[in-house]
């Protein structure tokens, strides 16, 4: 006769198998029938016990100690799981989070003079040297890629245009200006987008991004019924085909108050 649960060949009169478990006679019982009853230990009195192995450990708790320790695994494994899937997930954000082209990270930037929306990976800095006299500088901002730097016309002579020439005969002026000046060898070639008077040209700048000091800038001038204001946008000098489509973007969400 062999074992219903493991399979092993029993002795004749062996009561529980090597595996612990009980040889049935009948195969529905669970137990070997023995002189008209059940094995002693099995039933003793006082009702019903689960039988025991031949070096006396009780079965059901082995049963249950194993069938424990798989689950136990089984959930330590799905723990593991979702610890590397969410932890995966985080840092994927994170990463996505710290490129200036993922437009998912750009946030509005509103202050009480201007609002403007750049991705969260530039952050305020005071690490700046001020573009001159005739401005007052409104903010800075940075990450490793790219950088803006938003300043307002603190000159009469602007202020001055503007209320003889209005906002179009200013903004003409500043195309005509620009467009008789060379930076770097570079001929400027100013364009109007919207409200905007725009130019583009290699600069060199010391602490605005990371690792190069050779730049590419748009630079962007607003004129209000009252104020001018200029905002610069910085890439790599290398990279200016890779982020000077989403500079235009921040240039054209800057809102004067």
């Amino acid at each position: 006769m062999r074992c219903q649960y493991c399979g092993r060949e029993a002795q004749p009169g062996q009561v529980y198998c090597e595996c612990g478990h009980p040889i049935s006679l009948s195969g529905d019982t669970g137990f070997q029938q023995q002189g008209g009853g059940f094995p002693q230990g099995v039933f003793p009195q006082g009702g019903f016990q689960q039988g025991f192995t031949p070096d006396g450990r009780d079965i059901y708790s082995l049963q249950k100690k194993a069938g424990m320790g798989l689950g136990a695994k089984i959930l330590i494994v799905i723990l593991i799981l979702a610890l590397l899937g969410g932890g995966g997930f985080l840092a994927y954000k994170f990463i996505k989070g710290r490129d200036p082209l993922d437009e998912d990270s750009w946030k509005k930037i509103d202050k009480a003079e201007f609002s403007i929306t750049l991705p969260s990976s530039m952050k305020e800095s005071d690490n700046i040297v001020d573009i001159g006299s005739g401005y007052k500088r409104l903010g800075f901002y940075k990450g490793d890629k790219t950088a803006a730097y938003l300043a307002k016309y603190d000159n009469t002579n602007v202020t001055a245009m503007i209320k003889s020439k209005g906002i179009e005969g200013t903004k003409q002026y500043f195309i005509d200006y620009l467009k008789k000046k060379k930076i770097n060898n570079h001929q400027l070639e100013p364009k109007v987008r919207g409200d905007l008077v725009t130019v583009e040209y290699p600069v060199q700048r010391k602490n605005y991004i990371k690792d190069t000091d050779k730049l590419w800038m748009l630079d962007a001038t607003l004129v209000t019924d009252t104020y001018a204001y200029e905002i610069e946008f910085f890439c790599a000098e290398s990279e200016k085909d890779k982020y000077i489509d989403a500079m235009y973007k921040w240039a054209d969400s800057f809102k004067a108050k």
